[in-house]
């Protein structure tokens, strides 16, 4: 049975007071969006840490695909958000969301006839639009991706050291004795085991778990400020999915850099980032201190993701889910892209499109028009999904 909406009964968040200093609020609303009260106004979206410069922000960014028919495909719409220094930021959202295809925007690695709209500013540098040559300089020396099929980035045919050390040389142009040094440091860094002998190996060589240590330590080797990391759990165990996370996420620690986690389990989030923002059809949906959102989700959507969450306790009860699937980018549904698998959707969900609002404390922020009509807690809302 598809999940209904609460009883009259059911305790209702209350609404906050007006607009309060937020996180980054995303933009560029389309289907004829109607901003709420209490929408975050136009222009930048405040910063969720007030006083604090970030280092990468990404305002309105919107990346169109091109059909071989020649019909636009709008992939990613209006997403905006900011990475501060030495913080772990965490892009959440199911499989088609445009999680990956944002991270590879922002690094100016879109597919070959994307459109790519909007702002991003590295340290006050514009990228959207920059000459190929400016992006080359920041990628590798001031971003980098951990792919997401990390496992088949390394080259068969040259050992894991040949392989940083291109990464150094190619970045820096240091001497080649200069870089073996960087490439074992770097591996050393990711925890690989008697890395100076290590580095002679070839990556067949290497475990899975090994492997894509390798390819932290070549995305991190030249210590860039900013490191996108695209699904680097992927066909791995828990425990080393648990390992890389800790790693991965350890180099804020360490040497100070920016993390953005790309992932579609939020089970893995909790722990490792700082802050969450929850994408679903190329749109922002909430924003917020993990820890926060996590506990009290205020969109429908993120409280879904969580009652579908495996408990610790209670292994055979099955467990909820969304009903239905996520849209085709094709085929996007007038107004809110989630209403069709809504047990909260009303009319006006069906109509517009959400605006971003500040949900009730600094920090937060919500695209939803029924945010304050969740009933306590957020995931009893989907409590009786098949």
């Amino acid at each position: 049975m598809n999940p209904g909406a609460p009883h009259d009964g059911a305790p209702h968040r209350t609404a906050s007071g007006g607009a309060a200093s937020g996180g980054a609020a995303p933009s560029g609303a389309s289907h004829g969006a109607a901003p709420e009260d209490g929408a975050a106004p136009g222009g930048p979206p405040r910063d969720a840490a007030p006083g604090r410069t970030p280092l990468l922000s990404v305002r309105d960014l919107r990346v169109t695909l091109r059909e071989r028919g020649g019909t636009a495909v709008p992939a990613v719409r209006g997403l905006s958000f900011d990475v501060h220094p030495g913080e772990v930021v965490a892009l959440v959202g199911e499989s088609g969301a445009g999680k990956s295809l944002t991270a590879r925007a922002v690094l100016g690695l879109a597919p070959h006839g994307a459109q790519v709209a909007g702002s991003v500013l590295l340290d006050g540098q514009e990228l959207v639009g920059a000459r190929p040559s400016v992006l080359r300089s920041v990628r590798g020396r001031r971003m980098s991706l951990v792919p997401q099929d990390a496992l088949t980035v390394l080259s068969p045919v040259h050992t894991v050291g040949a392989q940083l050390v291109r990464a150094v040389r190619s970045v820096r142009g240091t001497g080649r004795a200069r870089a073996w040094e960087e490439a074992v440091a770097a591996l050393d860094r990711v925890g690989i085991p008697d890395a100076a002998r290590r580095a002679h190996a070839y990556p067949h060589e290497f475990s899975g778990g090994m492997r894509q240590r390798a390819v932290i330590a070549m995305a991190t080797v030249n210590r860039p400020d900013v490191v996108f990391a695209d699904e680097p759990t992927t066909a791995l165990d828990p425990v080393m999915q648990a390992r890389v996370l800790e790693l991965l996420c350890g180099l804020s620690g360490q040497t100070g850099t920016s993390v953005v986690l790309v992932t579609h389990d939020l089970g893995v989030v909790g722990g490792h980032a700082d802050r969450v923002v929850v994408v679903y059809a190329g749109r922002h949906v909430e924003s917020g201190p993990v820890d926060r959102v996590l506990t009290d989700p205020r969109a429908p959507y993120t409280a879904g993701l969580l009652a579908a969450l495996p408990p610790r306790e209670a292994r055979d009860r099955r467990l909820p889910a969304i009903a239905g699937s996520p849209p085709s980018p094709t085929s996007l549904p007038q107004g809110c892209a989630f209403a069709p698998r809504c047990p909260l959707a009303a009319t006006r969900c069906r109509a517009h499109e959400p605006s971003p609002v500040v949900a009730g404390e600094p920090g937060r922020l919500v695209s939803c028009h029924r945010w304050q009509d969740l009933p306590d807690p957020a995931r009893s809302l989907f409590a009786d999904a098949p």
